[in-house]
């Protein structure tokens, strides 16, 4: 059974199902500002606004600061599959430029496109979907970058209004984005379309107050304001996992059965 993984004020552990949680880590994490899993080391990396980037190891429950430099201008961090059958990821980081994290053990990085300074600060929300990242900016852009043949343009209209997209969540190759709306993205040209069904009681619910999101196969945990709630993209319905309040998290993560060790010091 997988667990969520919640980066708030602490670390938490949480059961999707029942909403129970445990504390992983009582160290204040609320300077927080982005994080990635990287599914094939089984860690978690944390930016935060002291400039720090830190390494989170589920194998051993290790935490350790491992780079010191210029990582409050980082907006996102995303992990990309380096191989079409996800073996092996590569650790990105949206700044003021688009750095590789070429050594995640040290944080060393490299300019992965040499240019594009001005459009990567403003980015608001990243997500892999196979080997391309798509990222929306506060310039009402959307943006997909592919790893392999680092062809970058933008996709969609310029009057789209991607400057209020909280997060974007890749469902089983399928584009989510929570902004005002939730929308359903095509990744081929960035046209969308509302998720809910114009008629449903879900249609008019906004997403302004997203927090975070992790996917958990067809099914997306999200935070909303105070709330952390489950939307099952396959029914479209919404429940309220737990009645806590989780107003200060800031990132999210699955954690699947493979990264049980992490369990056995609670």
């Amino acid at each position: 059974m997988a667990q969520l993984l919640a980066i708030a004020r602490n670390i938490y552990l949480i059961d999707p199902v029942t909403g129970t949680y445990k504390e992983y880590n009582n160290e204040d994490w609320s300077s927080t500002v982005s994080g990635a899993l990287i599914p094939s080391t089984r860690k978690i990396y944390v930016t935060t606004t002291f400039n720090n980037l830190w390494e989170l190891s589920l194998a051993d429950n290790n935490i350790r600061k491992i780079s010191w430099d210029g990582w409050s201008a980082c907006n996102t961090l995303v992990a990309v599959p380096d191989d079409p059958n996800e073996c092996t990821y590569k650790l990105f980081a949206f700044c003021h430029k688009l750095w590789l994290v070429d050594d995640p053990n040290t944080g060393h990085c490299i300019d992965f496109l040499g240019g594009y300074t001005d459009i990567w600060a403003r980015v608001n929300a990243a997500v892999a979907v196979g080997q391309k990242i798509f990222a929306t900016t506060s310039a009402n852009n959307l943006w997909t970058v592919d790893i392999v043949t680092k062809e970058t343009k933008k996709l969609g209209g310029g009057s789209d209004n991607w400057s209020n997209c909280r997060a974007l969540a890749n469902v089983g190759g399928r584009l989510l984005a929570f902004c005002l709306g939730l929308w359903e993205v095509n990744t081929n040209n960035g046209d969308y379309t509302p998720f809910f069904d114009k008629d449903s009681e879900e249609a008019n619910r906004s997403w302004l107050g997203t927090k975070a999101v992790t996917v958990i196969d067809t099914c997306v945990y999200v935070v909303v304001g105070e709330q952390l709630l489950a939307l099952d993209t396959v029914s479209k319905k919404i429940k309220e996992v737990s009645k806590d309040n989780w107003g200060s998290t800031k990132a999210l993560f699955s954690i699947k059965q493979s990264d049980e060790p992490i369990l056995s010091t609670l």
